[in-house]
């Protein structure tokens, strides 16, 4: 299950996904912008297309500005503070007046698709200025911008004196960035709105490494980076490098740890979930249809939560007599965790089972889906820096540098990392889940750029979780085993719509949500400590996306092949669902009906 670099970046996604790829080498940033608007605007179009053409156009830079160094080789690094925040709101104000002044008979179906994405955009954007005094996006580990400031500053090149001195300028405005911080974190401290105690012992290993020494500090450079510099112009940077890191960067970053382990942790509260603040059934109500994209409260999730966990729970059970074991749960999953056939003893063993199964599904691909993406994809370990704060890995997706598409799997603590859902895990993550799905959209060539790099949870996930799904149909799951492992992850994600919406809107304490999920799922106690987190403090409602996502997905299949009978081709439908890239279900829903009614074809 990934989480986002889209994990690891600013936006996770167990996770959230963040892209990575920035504009065509070829091209300048004015002509990578001046090609968005002659591919969305030819010169026959309408007035509504042509203003929607400038839009795209602008909407484009903003996102290249926005994310910094990640798809904006020139960019800075991140602005976290709130004024920030405030002017995009404002600006998103403006343009949403403006879109709403579209006439939608000028546009073609795609265009008004285009205008559309680019409003849902917006109306978070609104979204987040409206809660900002709730959020801690900014610090909490899946979410905050911080864990890819090492990967904007590793994309830098190092091959003139100007790249040299444009690195250490950035390295010089780090302090600056730990200040924001702490005044962020200040300002929510007078309101009484505190990251929850157990979410800061999460919080203070993320500042401390980044205010480490210089040998081991995530901001130096490798010299294999300065092979284009002269030698002695790299040891004077290196030397420089090393003086900032230890006496600016390092101190700035120690204080702030320093002070969040001290008198912030002793003011935090012990209950989770935003329910607790002031304003925070609000603001989660608007998470909820942000990362479902759909129009519903935490209270039907809640419910559909409960629903589901109930059916899968007695689907595994109808396994557990098909495997001949007549004990209690508890007692298989005891024994489930103590068989030496579900656990790795090395990192490279985890990938190597994850790839066997990659293997197992290709060759039936074709009967489902009529195209297939460009790019291949792996399984790669996870950075073991990250993977004490990650339950799980995320998927990293191609970029001009490396062609193929990554799972990063989490390869710590093997002897409590069940491979028991191996088989349901890599479809989810490659093929034909999200390698699949993000190959094929970023390959498309008529679509703006910004809705082939486009990663909504609910889309991205959902999709995840539907390919899972589709490949017990396909037979993948015809071992028992690999069945209950698929079941196991199923009632994993059922489970997360019942404690997310419990902690945050139910006022179900942490304790509550960790003995669901242990009474529930397979999952280890470690494992079940940081995904209550993520829920509660770190990423409120987005974990809502996965299994609401599958649903949608399985939900709108079904209406297609009722309606279309014998006219339903399961490979038309995965290529429309397909074709127009992620997008909110909300405006998914508006094409299918117009698909459905042109015959599904």
């Amino acid at each position: 299950m990934s989480g986002s670099v889209i994990g690891l970046l600013a936006q996770r996604c167990p996770a959230v996904y963040f892209p990575q790829v920035p504009p065509p080498p070829s091209l300048s940033m004015f002509a990578f912008v001046f090609a968005l608007l002659v591919s969305v605007a030819p010169a026959d179009s309408t007035a509504s297309a042509r203003t929607l053409a400038r839009m795209v156009a602008e909407h484009e830079q903003h996102r290249l500005a926005k994310v910094g160094g990640i798809l904006n080789p020139g960019g800075g690094l991140p602005d976290l503070s709130a004024a920030r925040v405030m002017r995009d709101a404002e600006r998103a104000r403006g343009i949403v007046r403006q879109l709403d002044l579209l006439v939608p008979k000028e546009l073609t179906a795609e265009e008004w698709t285009t205008s559309r994405m680019i409003r849902f955009d917006l109306v978070a954007e609104i979204e987040d200025a409206r809660f900002y005094d709730l959020s801690f996006a900014f610090i909490t580990p899946y979410l905050s911008p911080l864990a890819g400031i090492p990967l904007i500053l590793g994309a830098r090149p190092l091959a003139t004196a100007q790249d040299v001195a444009r690195y250490l300028a950035m390295i010089d405005s780090l302090p600056a960035i730990a200040d924001t911080i702490r005044g962020a974190l200040e300002s929510r401290r007078a309101r009484k709105v505190l990251l929850p105690k157990d979410e800061v012992r999460l919080v203070v290993p993320l500042l401390r490494n980044l205010g480490a020494l210089a040998g081991q500090s995530p901001f130096a450079v490798a010299p294999a980076r300065l092979s284009g510099l002269a030698p002695d112009e790299q040891t004077r940077f290196l030397e420089a490098l090393a003086a900032r890191l230890n006496d600016k960067v390092r101190p700035a970053f120690q204080r702030l740890a320093d002070w969040v382990e001290g008198p912030y942790l002793a003011e935090a509260p012990d209950a989770v979930g935003l329910g607790q603040y002031q304003g925070g059934a609000a603001y989660y109500r608007a998470l909820v249809k942000r990362h479902t994209t759909l129009d519903v409260t935490p209270e039907q999730v809640h419910a559909i939560g409960l629903a589901e966990v109930a059916r899968l729970d007695s689907a595994m059970a109808q396994v557990r007599g098909e495997l001949g074991f007549t004990g209690t749960k508890a007692e298989f999953h005891a024994r489930l965790a103590k068989d030496p056939r579900f656990f790795a003893k090395t990192p490279e063993e985890f990938g190597e089972k994850l790839m066997y199964h990659d293997a197992r599904i290709r060759p039936r691909v074709g009967d489902y889906f009529s195209t297939m993406p460009r790019a291949q994809g792996d399984v790669q370990r996870l950075d073991p820096r990250l993977e004490a704060s990650m339950t799980f890995g995320y998927y990293q997706v191609p970029t001009p540098g490396d062609t193929m598409g990554h799972y990063m799997f989490n390869g710590s603590d093997l002897p409590d990392r069940s491979m028991l859902g191996a088989a349901a895990l890599i479809f989810h993550e490659l093929v034909p889940g999200h390698h699949f799905q993000i190959a094929l959209q970023r390959e498309q060539t008529t679509m703006p750029g910004f809705r082939r790099q486009a990663t909504g949870t609910a889309f991205v996930e959902g999709w995840g979780e539907y390919a899972s799904t589709l490949a017990g149909e396909i037979g993948m799951y015809s071992d028992p085993w690999d069945r209950y492992g698929r079941l196991s992850m199923d009632i994993f994600l059922a489970c997360r719509l019942v404690v997310d919406t419990g902690m945050n809107a139910l006022g179900w304490s942490r304790a509550r949500a960790q003995a669901y999920m242990k009474e529930y799922t397979l999952h280890s106690d470690r494992q079940i400590d940081t995904e209550t987190l993520r829920y509660s403090a770190d990423m409120p409602g987005q974990a809502l996306a996965y299994k609401m996502g599958s649903r949608e997905f399985l939900r709108m299949r079904e209406e297609a092949r009722r309606r279309l009978g014998s006219r339903f081709d399961i490979k038309r439908f995965h290529a429309f669902v397909l074709s127009g890239g992620a997008m909110p279900f909300t405006l998914l829903r508006q094409r299918l009906e117009q698909w459905i009614v042109g015959g599904g074809v």
